[in-house]
């Protein structure tokens, strides 16, 4: 009763903060930093585990690192120059951002080991309430999901027998360093960058390693090295490294042209001969590489190099030379208490069993959960993507959604790492967040026109990639392709274009309004 009497007189219920950031990974720490840069101090990060770091925090398994070079695989506002190889180690990812956190001082503002379980947008009050397990309640202005593009592991595949398992159980995302592997028969399932580094780590100090491969796939080689004292000194200067990353950017550039824009009847043409002669050079890669041709037969995938995003696995295949290793490939029966059955009724012998099954992805429809993003009128997220496949304008905002950001959203990578994917979303969000606040704003919702516009370019766009991911990589079981058959993975922009659409985008894209005083106010170009 007292709520409705508040909503007749005008008086409505304050957020506990301006805004909140669920993550506390890369994408929640860039969050905070851009938030502090525009003069927003009143926020929180949660996020369920108990540190900042995300991905390079749970992930600590052996051999774990990068996979993209450090002059990429940083923040271009936070340059670091003692990265001590060309390719970083998990742990020195891990304190890089932990320095990011102590510099702009975040830790003070994170709430840690608080699981999310709903959000419900508030109507009436234009804020977000954010329930949690423990049946608390945040509630924010606006809210930014920094989940990251790899949500939560795949602990449990779909492989009878798997409880009966009698031996530990190893997760990446959860490594368990007190199980000694040494001296032990170790049975590893799934062979993505997860498995490309745990096998030459510990293929030296088990008794016998079995890797179960269920599709092949692209090793690329990994021209790692120890960056040189002087290397170090340039690169901690922001001009220079950056300057080094805009080169590599050029590249990306001009090849995302070449597959945007070349006509479709010769982009097939040359989609099917760039397939097949990559096909025949890692043949003579593998031949380099693998010494035995049945090992090769096996590594060889069947469909085209950019199907995946590519590993690299420089010390990986190499590893399938050693007399302790063995490489099974035709499928698993089911899982005993003490070792795994293949297709053929053989059973290896396992003392540790390594889930290496990859993670739901954001680009999947079913990692949404119904019930758990809910925004206005019964606007249920899970629901939405369900119905219509993933989308977001500018990879960020959902109509029905008002006030609620995305960090690595439907359409977001360009073949760049994911810090310039985190620092190019924030862009938007950045303009979004400073018109509502210069309006005085409290809602600030994309229009359905806007999506539906953004959409359209993307299918325009998108044709080329999208006619490669679905008939040049059939069979790859590749990640661009959801359960939809849509490949929301990938945007179909340039990096300039990406860029530029950030923040170049008509203020009309967003519906404003003040609580009991409604704002449409219209404008070209913000």
């Amino acid at each position: 009763m007292k709520r409705a009497m508040d909503v007749v007189m005008g008086l409505h219920d304050e957020p506990d903060y301006e805004v909140a950031i669920i993550g506390a990974g890369l994408g929640g720490i860039c969050a905070a930093i851009k938030l502090l840069e525009i003069g927003i101090e009143n926020f929180v990060i949660i996020d369920r585990d108990q540190d900042f770091g995300g991905t390079w925090l749970r992930n600590t398994y052996p051999g774990v690192g990068a996979d993209i070079p450090v002059v990429a695989y940083q923040f271009t506002f936070a340059p670091k120059g003692d990265w001590q190889r060309f390719f970083a180690t998990g742990s020195e990812i891990q304190q890089y951002a932990l320095d990011l956190v102590a510099e702009h001082g975040l830790r003070a503002r994170a709430r840690f080991g608080t699981c999310v379980e709903r959000e419900v947008f508030d109507e009436d009050n234009h804020l977000w309430q954010v329930h949690t397990a423990d049946d608390d309640v945040i509630s924010s202005r606006f809210l930014i999901s920094a989940i990251g593009a790899y949500i939560n592991p795949r602990t449990a595949p779909d492989i009878p027998g798997l409880d009966s398992f009698a031996g530990p159980i190893q997760v990446p995302s959860r490594w368990q360093h007190d199980i000694d592997m040494r001296g032990k028969r170790v049975g590893i399932v799934g062979v993505g960058s997860s498995t490309v580094q745990i096998a030459p780590a510990i293929a030296g100090e088990v008794e016998h390693l079995d890797v179960y491969q269920r599709t092949p796939q692209w090793y690329f080689p990994k021209p790692d090295f120890r960056l040189p004292k002087l290397l170090q000194r340039l690169l901690s200067g922001r001009r220079f490294a950056n300057g080094v990353n805009g080169i590599g950017l050029a590249g990306v550039e001009l090849g995302l042209r070449v597959l945007i824009y070349t006509p479709k009847p010769l982009f097939r043409v040359g989609g099917a001969i760039f397939d097949r002669v990559a096909l025949w050079a890692y043949r003579g890669w593998l031949r380099y590489k693998v010494d035995s041709p049945e090992v090769r037969e096996q590594l060889r995938p069947r469909f085209g190099a950019g199907c995946t995003r590519g590993t690299l696995g420089a010390d990986y295949l190499p590893t399938f030379n050693r007399p302790n290793v063995t490489l099974v490939s035709n499928g698993i029966e089911r899982i005993t208490p003490t070792g795994i059955v293949d297709k053929a009724g053989v059973e290896r012998p396992i003392d540790v069993l390594v889930l290496a099954t990859g993670y739901e992805m954001f680009s999947d429809a079913e990692t949404y959960r119904v019930g758990t993003v809910l925004g206005t009128k019964g606007f249920d997220l899970a629901e939405f993507y369900r119905d219509n496949g993933l989308q977001a304008y500018q990879s960020t905002s959902v109509p029905g959604l008002p006030n609620r950001f995305m960090l690595v959203g439907p359409y977001s990578w360009t073949g760049t790492s994911f810090h310039y994917i985190l620092e190019n979303s924030m862009r938007h969000i950045e303009a979004v967040i400073k018109l509502a606040r210069a309006r005085k704003a409290t809602w600030v919702e994309v229009t359905q026109v806007a999506l539906d516009d953004f959409q359209a370019s993307i299918s325009r766009s998108g044709a080329n990639l999208n006619r490669y991911f679905t008939v040049n990589c059939a069979g790859s079981n590749s990640y661009f392709i959801n359960s939809q058959g849509h490949t929301p993975y990938v945007r179909p922009w340039t990096v300039l274009q990406s860029y530029r659409r950030s923040v170049q985008f008509p203020s009309t894209a967003y519906e404003f309004k003040r609580i009991n005083s409604p704002v449409k106010e219209i404008e070209h170009a913000v």
